[in-house]
């Protein structure tokens, strides 16, 4: 025991080469308590070692900041400190409040501490979030980290309580009336003061140190991750340079013959493509609606497609297909000044780090045809409504082929490619453009109506997209199937089979999605096709919210055949159908209901489809947020066939408008999966392996 003087930047202790032994009270001058990632400065009064464990070694540094005397005393355990509080009587209150102050610079310092590594898990996350789309801005093609999945938000230690920092805080406030009117009543209330303190620094000091671990470990596990977005974000950095200055990032010239050579179609054609491309691009007034105008629109697109074809067929056998021909595949971009040079700059970057959908259900025009082209997947319906064998049986029947054509045909790839590309890819591209008479296939910077990284879909977003649905109407995709298997005393068990659509995503800027077919032939469990630009600039998420009613609607009609508006075998869409026909009989629709149901009906034409649609957004966008837009029958219906999500159903579950909903509907699926669970109760004992139809219906009716 005795006085050490210090100078000013000498260290009283080092972390991790002294060995705790000594505690010391500041009498002059100031001293730093440091780790690697902050401090906090203690004045006289002060105690010196109080976070340290006797006999370890120190793990702050101790460094004075001026001219500094500090008295030492031996320090075995926390036994100590209340000895040195009453060896000191006279200096006792302000060692007291000396260490509530100390106290309370902890508990500032571990907040930060503990918001800064929560911020550097947040931006983790969030930069992983973006990764992708960043990619794409800068032509790189993303990685998967899956570290980063597992990373986990840093934990408090449980031993510091809210009310521990409140009470702390609420003494230093109160520090000058306490000094004068509580702390000198007594010496063991400035002992327990003191050790309040130290157990509260203590517990701090621990917490510290689990915050100085979790951030050392989340850095070495994101370390690959960090070092990439790290290299990413520079090089969007001079992208955004180069753009700011007026400086081209990419050089794309002469494009079109780039396009044109390498699909090898005749001079004749490639010369009218580039005449009528240039026409095009003189013509500042290109989407009126003159008939010139309309003809050169419908000529090119004609041309187009011929070009399409021929660089399709040449890619089939090309390793190294030239990126101006991806762009093309991809956007439909023939010409850099149509364009526009930010334009394709972009479209360089989307087309160089495009990586395919690993379930194979979101695909580009390009990625469908080669599906169609290798037999993997039947070509499309077309506009009639019929699939390609109908229309080759068609074809036979009015004597356009024979017989031995037509069985020619059935599997000929080239002939199943040019069906798909008249039909889906060129009906369906115009439809998703949105502005049918003025639609042209080609990329043009006028028809830009939305930043083109917040148009594009990618299957990240797509699939997004399908979760966020599924979180709302988890059977939306559901298909009902029948297992049986008399051996184990099955016969017959309906069950959900879930089938994610194909989204097929065509080369345009437009406005729409559409679902082109529910399902494929007459087999009901396969994934039904729907269509969207891939650069689509209203707003995505209605937009697929509408087009998954119309799934729903559509796959109705086909799961009901003839009685899908026959309201005596209860259904979605006869349900509906007899509720809009009916409606101004029905009392259960106030005057203003029917008045709001009439004006729907006048402005969707009497189209119940389309009533139907606009009544499936409001229950997915906001009466799953406990909005109310519908009225009393349209909620019963939906709710009745479009059941929300359990998590959902649990949410608003005290909504008066949906409990007795909730409560017929939980009482529907108990008499559903009561059989269902005696049956797999009974495999069970008799050792019979459960099939994944029963297990897979079981947890269907648990959603």
């Amino acid at each position: 025991m005795g006085l050490v003087k210090l100078e000013k930047g000498q260290i009283l202790h080092k972390a991790g080469s002294d060995t705790v032994d000594s505690i010391e009270v500041i009498v002059k001058g100031s001293i730093q308590i440091s780790n690697q990632f902050t401090s906090i400065t203690l004045g006289v009064g002060g105690f010196v070692g109080i976070p340290e464990t006797p006999g370890k070694p120190y793990i702050y540094t101790c460094q004075a900041l001026e001219e500094t005397a500090v008295y030492t005393y031996p320090f075995n355990s926390s036994d100590d400190i209340p000895n040195v509080v009453r060896s000191n009587p006279k200096i006792a209150p302000i060692l007291a409040a000396q260490s509530i102050e100390g106290a309370a610079k902890c508990c500032d310092v571990f907040d930060k501490e503990y918001d800064d590594a929560l911020s550097e898990y947040e931006q983790i996350v969030a930069d992983y979030a973006d990764y992708p789309d960043l990619c794409i801005k800068v032509g790189e093609v993303s990685q998967k980290f899956p570290e980063i999945d597992e990373l986990s938000p840093p934990e408090k230690n449980p031993n510091l309580s809210e009310w521990n920092f409140a009470f702390i805080r609420s003494m230093k406030e109160n520090d000058a009336t306490l000094k004068k009117t509580f702390y000198p009543m007594n010496m063991d209330i400035c002992v327990g003061m003191v050790m309040t303190g130290y157990a509260t620094i203590h517990n701090i000091s621990d917490g510290s140190q689990q915050l100085a671990e979790y951030r050392k470990a989340l850095k070495q596990k994101a370390s690959n991750f960090l070092t990439t977005i790290k290299v990413i974000k520079a090089k969007l950095g001079d992208i955004e340079k180069s753009e700011a200055s007026g400086e081209s990032v990419v050089t794309i010239v002469n494009a079109l013959s780039t396009i044109l050579l390498y699909s090898g179609v005749a001079p004749e054609i490639s010369t009218k493509f580039e005449e009528q491309l240039s026409e095009f691009k003189k013509n500042n007034n290109r989407y009126d609606s003159s008939d010139e105008a309309r003809s050169l629109r419908r000529n090119i697109g004609t041309t187009f497609y011929e070009v399409y074809t021929h660089a399709f067929l040449k890619s089939l056998t090309d390793a190294n297909i030239p990126v101006e021909v991806k762009m093309f595949f991809m956007f439909g971009f023939v010409d850099e000044e149509l364009a526009g040079d930010k334009n394709t700059t972009i479209l360089y970057n989307m087309a160089k780090a495009y990586t395919p959908d690993p379930a194979g259900k979101v695909l580009t025009i390009y990625e469908w045809l080669i599906k169609i082209y290798n037999l993997d997947v039947d070509p499309s319906k077309n506009e009639f409504d019929q699939d390609y064998p109908s229309y080759l049986r068609e074809q036979k029947v009015s004597g356009s082929i024979n017989e031995a054509q037509m069985e020619l045909m059935m599997n000929d790839p080239i002939s199943r490619l040019n069906f798909e590309i008249k039909n889906l890819f060129a009906l369906g591209n115009r439809m998703t453009f949105g502005r049918i008479s003025s639609f042209v296939p080609v990329f043009d910077a006028m028809n830009v109506l939305r930043p083109l990284d917040m148009a594009y879909q990618t299957h990240v977003k797509v699939h997004g997209y399908y979760d966020m649905i599924k979180a709302v109407d988890y059977g939306v995709f559901c298909r009902t199937a029948l297992y049986s298997n008399v051996e184990i005393g099955v016969p017959q068990l309906h069950f959900a089979d879930d089938i994610d659509p194909y989204m097929i995503l065509l080369p345009n800027v437009g406005s729409r999605a559409s679902l082109w077919q529910e399902i494929e032939g007459k087999n009901r469990r396969t994934p039904a096709r729907m269509i969207v630009s891939i650069f689509n600039t209203e707003n995505t998420e209605e937009c697929m919210i509408k087009l998954f009613g119309e799934f729903r609607w559509e796959m109705c009609k086909t799961e009901q055949g003839i009685h899908w508006n026959d309201v005596t075998d209860p259904s979605l869409t006869s349900m509906y159908c007899d509720y809009l026909q009916f409606y101004k009989k029905n009392p259960g629709l106030s005057a203003d209901n029917k008045e709001k149901l009439r004006t729907d009906l006048k402005k969707y034409s009497n189209n119940f489809k389309n009533v139907f649609i606009a009544d499936y957004l409001q229950y997915v966008k906001f009466e799953a947020a406990s909005s109310p837009r519908l009225n009393k029958i349209a909620r019963e219906i939906l709710f009745t066939f479009c059941p929300f999500a359990k998590e959902l159903r649990e949410k608003i579950g005290d909504n008066p408008q949906y409990t007795e909903l909730i409560n017929h509907y939980n009482t529907r699926i108990a008499n559903q999966q009561k059989p269902l669970s005696n049956i797999i109760v009974r495999l069970q004992k008799e050792d019979i392996p459960i099939p994944e139809e029963l297990s897979r219906q079981y947890n269907h009716l648990k959603k």
